[in-house]
């Protein structure tokens, strides 16, 4: 029964009905006609002002109430409230609810009940397949009810074209570009049960407006559905889930802007309080004009246009990655200082007598053994057993051949933590840099952003230069290996580390490509503000210097690591006598030496796959600061026996000796 807490007072002549069995009303101002395939129940009766009224002796519970010049307490008629046309699907509902995919707008001022409305919609597949109806055709519903029999010997093919009414097709058909695939399975297991069962396909247009899309899909975050367009999928009452053979929807498509994925999904009315798109169960298989969903249960089945990075992805990355590089920043700080400490410390050894050691102790008193008792990286020092102190000329064979290993040794191990360091120092300011680029509150003036821009790439072409560096000095210490002296080595790195950088940055500020830049979502809106290269006039330049650059070192460290891990997977198996089991200390060697090539910075190219790759790439790459002072401390920290039993690289460039012997 209606209740005055359920509608508001309305006033002048008008009609309204209420039925008990579907709890349909309707209201009629005057000077309004009910609808021409309206009829009435039993109990009403029209009198001669047009007006329903209680037929004499009708049951007043639940039907109508009417009064002409009074005020009335009623159900408001707002077809949109979902009540007043619920588990009514004639021709007139349909179009009536339909009205309500433009009118329920985010900024609109129609009140809507989505859960309501989305669940009318939902339920109307069932009064499909109950009421055994053979097919729709409106301008926003185009569905077909058929009968399958469980014993089929193939699976069922069916067109989805928007423009018509779906309908089966065959293998020698020409696929349609748009076509749903139901296994043959499915209608398989449910042989114990029925022998027929009714197939309901709907192809419903939600329109503009906010039914179907969800929480996230606000204007904000510039997702969509894709063409505004629900594929449902039922069998009545007969619960689908867990198919042990996916069905299969295509959708085709344009190509979607380099900044806009699709995703497969479901409608899910778990999850919130009116519902949400949901993806578990469903898998995605994207090419560049379709996309073939498949999922493991029957529902509503749609596919979003998401961005990439919208606005809560691009906060929750800035989050993840200033975390990280503040990580990462003192930890970087703390390599500086180890390095700092180490070469204190050697130099404490130059300016003090050294004790004698003991040959019970586990040093050999034949040089050549001692040599090689070094722990990777470090060099021999004048404290080292059975080596002299070490002068500072250049290097000669002056006291046979292992002399010289011993120069060419010192010479490998003494500039590897300087690039180490170079490296740390440089992407310890590449994060600093980023923290101020991001981090500014209000817009700063062009020159102060073209500052900030060109130091920004500056230090992220520094740190590209010297993860190259540090792939060509691991060249030259593990495969190369012989005739790599040279003169002022470390000082040749420098200006090509620091220098080449400077080059092209004061060619692109030249050409004056530093400014304001935005990433934007689909909708155009900025979801990222930062002072880098300047939109759409500076393209070419981010590309040649930044995408291009990367790539070059990318390109030329991934074929140097894997070079090294050739050498140490084959090298260290052979001395070893071939030994049994997986080779740990290669596999920690090879993680190591890919923190310091940037590794991590190759996980870029995977982040068009997806959001996941994103979030993955965001993390691993702002903790390679974290990763730089563990390799460092466990490489160059004072300790003999564990440093040389874990390092590796020295063991490496000996064993290379030996076989060249």
């Amino acid at each position: 029964m209606v209740t005055s807490s359920q509608g508001q007072a309305l006033s002048q002549r008008g009609w309204a009905v209420a039925e008990k069995s579907s709890r349909l009303m309707l209201s009629c101002r005057e000077g309004q006609k009910p609808p021409s395939d309206f009829r009435p129940a039993s109990h009403l009766t029209m009198d001669r002002g047009g007006s329903w009224r209680p037929a004499p002796g009708a049951d007043q519970d639940g039907e109508v109430q009417c009064m002409e010049n009074s005020r009335i307490l009623e159900q408001p008629r707002n077809v949109c409230l979902g009540l007043i046309n619920e588990g009514n699907y004639e021709s007139f509902h349909l179009e009536n609810t339909a009205g309500c995919f433009t009118k329920c707008r985010q900024s609109g001022n129609e009140p809507c009940d989505l859960k309501n409305l989305q669940r009318y919609w939902l339920k109307y597949e069932f009064h499909l397949v109950e009421n055994q109806m053979g097919i729709v055709n409106t301008s926003f519903l185009k569905a077909v009810v058929q009968s399958v029999s469980t014993n089929i010997s193939e699976d069922l093919l069916f067109s989805l074209t928007p423009s018509q009414v779906p309908r089966p097709v065959t293998e020698e058909e020409h696929e349609p570009p748009d076509r749903v695939r139901l296994p043959r399975s499915l209608f398989e297991s449910l042989q114990d049960s029925r022998s027929v069962v009714r197939l309901a396909i709907t192809l419903l247009d939600i329109g503009p407006g906010n039914l179907f899309k969800g929480p996230k899909l606000s204007l904000e975050d510039s997702s969509s559905v894709l063409n505004n367009r629900l594929v449902g999928l039922s069998l009545g009452n007969i619960s689908v889930s867990r198919l042990a053979e996916p069905l299969e929807i295509t959708f085709s498509h344009q190509r979607p802007p380099s900044n806009m994925t699709f995703s497969c999904v479901f409608w899910d009315v778990t999850k919130g309080s009116t519902g949400d798109w949901s993806s578990t169960g469903c898998s995605t298989e994207l090419s560049a004009k379709r996309t073939v969903c498949r999922c493991d249960h029957l529902t509503f089945f749609a596919l979003l246009l998401r961005p990439i990075l919208d606005r809560a992805t691009v906060q929750a990355l800035i989050r993840i990655s200033q975390a990280g590089c503040g990580a990462s920043m003192i930890f970087l700080a703390f390599t500086v200082l180890l390095y700092a400490a180490l070469r204190a410390s050697r130099e404490c050894e130059r300016c003090h007598p050294c004790p004698q050691p003991s040959p019970r102790l586990g040093h050999s008193p034949h040089p050549q053994q001692a040599e090689h008792d070094l722990p990777a990286g470090r060099a021999a020092g004048p404290c080292e057993p059975g080596l002299e102190r070490q002068k500072e000329s250049s290097p000669t064979l002056e006291g046979g051949p292992w002399r010289l290993k011993f120069y060419r040794q010192r010479f490998k191990s003494e500039d590897a933590p300087k690039v180490h360091v170079a490296l740390s120092i440089s992407l310890f300011l590449l994060n600093l840099a980023f923290f101020i680029n991001v981090g500014h509150g209000r817009e700063p003036s062009d020159a102060t952003c073209w500052a900030r821009g060109a130091i920004f790439h500056y230090f992220l072409l520094c740190t590209f230069t010297w993860m190259g560096l540090e792939a060509f000095h691991l060249y030259l210490l593990v495969i190369k290996v012989f005739n790599t002296y040279f003169g002022h080595y470390f000082l040749k790195l420098s200006l090509v580390g620091w220098g080449l950088p400077a080059l092209i940055v004061i060619g692109t500020g030249s050409a004056n490509s530093y400014g304001h830049y935005a990433i934007r979502d689909k909708k155009n809106m900025a979801t990222l503000e930062l002072c880098w290269f300047r939109e759409k006039t500076a393209v070419s330049a981010l590309y040649v210097t930044v995408h291009g650059y990367f790539l070059i070192t990318c390109l030329f460290s991934a074929v140097v690591l894997g070079l090294v891990a050739w050498k140490i997977f084959t090298l260290s198996t052979a001395t070893a006598g071939k030994e049994q089991g997986p080779n740990w200390k290669g596999v920690l060697t090879v993680l190591g030496l890919s923190s310091l090539v940037g590794v991590t910075w190759w996980l870029a190219i995977l982040t068009p796959l997806g959001r996941s790759t994103v979030y993955v790439f965001a993390l691993f790459n702002s903790l390679q600061g974290v990763f730089i002072f563990c390799w460092f401390a466990v490489l160059y920290f004072p300790s003999r026996t564990a440093v040389a039993s874990s390092s590796g690289t020295a063991r490496i460039d000996q064993v290379h000796t030996a076989s060249q012997e």
